[in-house]
């Protein structure tokens, strides 16, 4: 009998059965549905936030084949480009196996070795001119997202350092080296979302790469599509100094320093940032935002006046849109820093908080609950260790205030 709720949402009565077990019985129209029988065996999962999930067992663990996710494609008059990017699509959602077939054109074919080239632990097993068969590798739970973390904001600090060298003497070696920095960002990008996506779906996998709750799971696909972004811009900046050999202008000297100041500054603001992300500091993120907040009308100042400023017109033009790709990169990390404050508050930090009270570090002497890596408010980023710790990030004086950058599109 329902003690209440809908037919889909009961609420029943816990029970107690000998000494110590605790029984709850099933609803009626569900075995019926669903074939259950005394004796049946059911899988019982945790799905985190206080839910289980139960299900027959032969629904809950498919054997054999029937397991792996594949993707069959007639590649028959396929349109321009449409392969590569369902294979990208594949990868990402969680699929094992992508098999494509009917006849492909050697255009096509050579598209689709070069985008499997670019996906981690992808594979082409076999290749007829009939059929070609993708494999993916990737063992999920080997892969913690801190570890994934950790490294594309490595590969950022390496683009940003590659930037500014590339303003000097040695720019063309720089441009080559920033090209297989973004190739590798572009690759962690694409696991990291395909971790988070087999997390939404499997609680086991969410706990092994550590992001156990589906707000933390949302919020850092968010953070991953921003640092993807930033490697773009990044990238697009040493684009524009790879140009100079082409196009035959050069940079300034007074314009060079100030593209120099920048670059360093974003560089602070990006460790700051990813440093207070890994932690789950909502302190150290405040301070890092009020300082991105205060250094965001300055930077709009430069790219609006320095035009008039340099007499070599060629060259400020592009100085100004290296400066545009800064400060859109800049807005990139406003949107993590909110992610982490954000996280700071969320139904499952809460109960973490001594007496549900969210403290911050003062006079007064209370707890510590944010930016001490031995006891975090939130939990960690995963299995591996956090990002490598710098100094905390003074909060800058008050700014006027500046528009809030909208999240981009996870």
């Amino acid at each position: 009998m329902k003690e209440g709720g809908t037919e889909a949402d009961l609420i029943r009565r816990v029970q107690r059965t000998g000494a110590t077990s605790l029984t709850v019985t099933l609803p009626r129209w569900w075995t019926e549905s669903m074939g259950i029988h005394p004796g049946d065996a059911l899988r019982i999962r945790d799905a985190g936030s206080g839910r289980l999930e139960l299900a027959p067992e032969a629904i809950a663990a498919p054997s054999g084949s029937a397991a792996q996710r594949t993707l069959s494609v007639d590649a028959r008059d396929a349109p321009p480009h449409l392969l590569p990017r369902l294979i990208i699509g594949a990868y990402i959602t969680g699929h094992e196996q992508v098999v494509l077939m009917g006849h492909i054109s050697p255009a096509q074919r050579t598209e689709v070795t070069s985008t499997v080239a670019r996906l981690l632990g992808a594979s082409i097993v076999e290749d007829t001119p009939e059929r070609i068969e993708i494999q993916n590798f990737v063992d999920p739970t080997h892969y913690g997202l801190s570890r994934l973390v950790s490294r594309l904001v490595g590969l950022l600090r390496l683009q940003v350092e590659a930037c500014a060298a590339a303003l000097g003497d040695h720019g063309e070696l720089e441009i080559e080296r920033l090209k297989s920095m973004e190739d590798e960002v572009d690759k962690i990008y694409r696991l990291m979302v395909r971790q988070l996506l087999l997390a939404s779906d499997n609680f086991q996998i969410a706990k092994e790469i550590g992001v156990p709750s589906h707000h933390f799971q949302m919020g850092s696909r968010v953070v991953a599509k921003a640092l993807e972004e930033i490697g773009d811009l990044l990238f697009d900046i040493g684009q524009e100094l790879g140009a100079r050999a082409v196009d035959g202008w050069e940079v300034p000297t007074e314009t060079s320093a100030e593209l120099a100041r920048w670059l360093s500054r974003f560089a602070a603001l990006l460790e700051g940032t990813t440093t207070a992300f890994s932690r789950a500091s909502h302190t150290e993120a405040n301070a890092a935002l009020n300082e991105i907040l205060g250094e965001l009308p300055a930077l709009a100042e430069v790219e609006k006046t320095l035009p008039r400023r340099v007499k070599d017109k060629p060259g400020a033009l592009v100085a100004q849109r290296m400066l545009s790709g800064l400060h859109q990169a800049m807005r990139m990390l406003i949107v993590i820093n909110e992610i982490t404050i954000n996280r700071a508050v969320e139904p499952e930090a809460l109960p973490r908080l001594k007496d549900r009270v969210l403290h911050f570090p003062g006079k007064q002497g209370g707890r510590l609950t944010d930016g001490n890596p031995g006891t975090p408010s939130v939990p960690s980023q995963g299995r591996s260790g956090p990002l490598s710790p710098s100094a905390p990030v003074s909060p800058a004086a008050p700014a006027s205030p500046v528009p809030r950058a909208p999240p981009p599109d996870p």
